[in-house]
């Protein structure tokens, strides 16, 4: 099935948000947010839109899943080893937490994507 060029910026924006997970990770966010902002200043100066409400809700949802993955795969480790007793183990315990919520965030990323190419909105 050959994607139409409606949906081209939401295949982009949710490849954006699998780039942030697995090759550039601040790189790929910060082009997200770049993107947000172009589509702002769009809809501001000609006072249409631009960019229909589909490609939006994908960019939009791809910003807070990348939002959303930087904290719970950064922040959350670095407290529970703060605040353990334990150093050893809680880095046992933080590897595993982050492997497998990494690969979960990936799996959303895949899924996302796939829907984007189906002409379809975000489940996550």
């Amino acid at each position: 099935m050959k994607s139409n060029q409606q949906n081209k910026p939401a295949i982009i924006y949710q490849s954006l948000y699998l780039s942030n997970l697995l090759l550039l990770p601040v790189g790929s966010f910060l082009l997200l947010i770049f993107y947000l902002n172009q589509t702002k200043i769009k809809t501001k100066k000609q006072k249409q839109k631009n960019i229909s409400n589909f490609n939006r809700i994908h960019l939009i949802r791809s910003i807070q899943v990348s939002v959303l993955a930087g904290l719970m795969l950064c922040i959350a480790p670095i407290f529970y080893i703060l605040f353990s007793d334990q150093f050893g183990v809680s880095i046992m315990i933080t590897a595993f937490y982050f492997v497998t919520l990494h690969a979960c965030f990936v799996l959303v990323g895949m899924l996302n994507l796939a829907r984007a190419m189906a002409n379809k909105l975000p489940i996550f």
